[in-house]
């Protein structure tokens, strides 16, 4: 027999694959521990009535000899039965894993169906970044259908203590106009490059997280779909669509293809990825593309809080992952993992080598991220750790989590003599 689960494309659709990555995974984990427990119930039963067999031969033996007949009979239909239970829970799953998911949407029905609200993209850059992040703002201006309506370049004015130069096929500077929100001061202007784009300069500098607070300072319609990213990613032309998709399918929730659990204190825990059969998770990260809404951080006067990562410590500064998913989980916004053909972190291509705090080094086993996102939590408090707010719970999650970094230990033991749970 021969399937394969992997068909990415009918024509020019995508593909919510919630069956092949969730819900399949899930029927048959569920349908394997099901068998499991059946095969070894009749195990036990069967070693049980053999026992009490053995006994009662001493007593009876020749009672056991007339009843001997009759057990095996019993015997036998036992085992037909395993048989036939084994091997349906088989084809139920062989039956699964070729199942292809037939909810594809064409591209150019999405706006339509769904009344198509304000939707813009957010990314952050810096003095390294800016002179090589052009691939990335062509592949989100030129989206399939209607794209994009606004897609901001947020720039600190100040980096590192130097002032960011901005290209001039960026950004002509007599075109910015100067503006503030609630004392926030920045300035915005209509890039050259295309009238979609929108370049913001902040005088104050929040870290990665500009990615996000800069476009709040602007954006002010509650249900406006805010999509951050990277300033080094190739983003589908199919982004925009999809991210209309899913925050219509789940509109109260943040919609990611990136994401994991996290912990305090767990010297096993290494940043688990979760993308198989994984719908919640505690933080979703900004590299394959984050679609929230503008409400998700509170309005007017209520919005401020999230500008006091200025005040914060280095670890929370740049760890704008947690950060981010931190304010999303304080506002009771749920972190949604989807699974969809095109819009997915294994397409996404760079558009330079940006390095960036994964690449940074660190004696922690899970790197610099995980690192700065467990010294975060230290600083605001255990009860901020969010892995209640991972799939199934924080208990769930704590023995998924522990269980996978001892496996992964003593893999690297065995292999490289070194116990490294990552």
């Amino acid at each position: 027999m021969q399937c394969t689960s992997n068909v990415t494309y009918i024509g020019d659709t995508c593909i919510d694959l919630y069956a092949e990555r969730i819900m399949i995974p899930r029927i048959s984990l569920a349908s394997i521990l099901t068998s499991l427990s059946v095969l070894t119930l009749l195990l036990v039963r069967r070693r049980r009535q053999r026992r009490s067999a053995r006994q009662s031969a001493k007593v009876l033996p020749q009672k056991v000899i007339v009843e001997s007949i009759a057990a095996d009979d019993h015997t036998s239909r036992q085992r037909w039965f395993a048989c036939f239970f084994a091997t349906a829970v088989t084809w139920i799953i062989i039956f699964l894993w070729c199942f292809h998911s037939s909810t594809a949407m064409t591209l150019t029905s999405m706006s339509a169906a769904q009344g198509r609200p304000r939707i813009v993209f957010s990314f952050t850059t810096t003095p390294r970044g800016i002179d090589h992040m052009q691939p990335t703002v062509h592949a989100l201006i030129h989206q399939e259908g209607d794209g994009f309506d606004q897609v901001y370049v947020i720039i600190p004015r100040v980096y590192r203590d130097a002032p960011v130069t901005i290209p001039t096929w960026l950004l002509d500077d007599s075109t910015l106009t100067r503006s503030n929100f609630r004392g926030i001061t920045f300035a915005v202007g209509t890039s050259p490059y295309h009238e979609k784009l929108r370049v913001l300069v902040l005088d104050t500098d929040f870290g990665p997280a500009s990615k996000v607070l800069g476009t709040l300072l602007v954006e002010q319609d509650p249900d406006t779909i805010i999509v951050y990213g990277d300033d080094d990613r190739v983003y589908p032309p199919q982004l925009c669509e999809r991210a209309l998709h899913y925050t219509h399918k789940f509109p109260d929730d943040a919609i990611a293809v990136l994401g994991g659990w996290i912990s305090a204190e767990d010297g096993l825990y290494c940043g688990r990825s979760l993308a198989v059969g994984v719908n919640s998770v505690s933080f979703v990260g900004g590299a394959g593309g984050v679609a929230v809404k503008r409400k998700f951080f509170g309005l007017e006067e209520a919005t401020m809080p999230v500008f006091e990562v200025t005040n914060m410590s280095k670890a929370c500064y740049l760890g704008d992952d947690y950060y981010l998913s931190h304010l999303l989980s304080q506002n009771g916004v749920r972190r949604r993992i989807v699974s969809d053909s095109c819009w997915n972190i294994e397409s996404l291509t760079e558009s330079f080598s940006h390095g960036g705090l994964s690449y940074a080094p660190s004696e922690h086993p899970g790197g610099a991220n995980v690192e700065h996102y467990q010294q975060c939590i230290r600083e605001l408090g255990r009860d901020y750790d969010l892995s209640r707010d991972g799939e199934f719970g924080s208990a769930y999650m704590y023995l998924f989590s522990r269980t996978w970094g001892l496996m992964r230990g003593l893999r690297n033991l065995f292999f490289s003599g070194e116990f490294v749970s990552c």
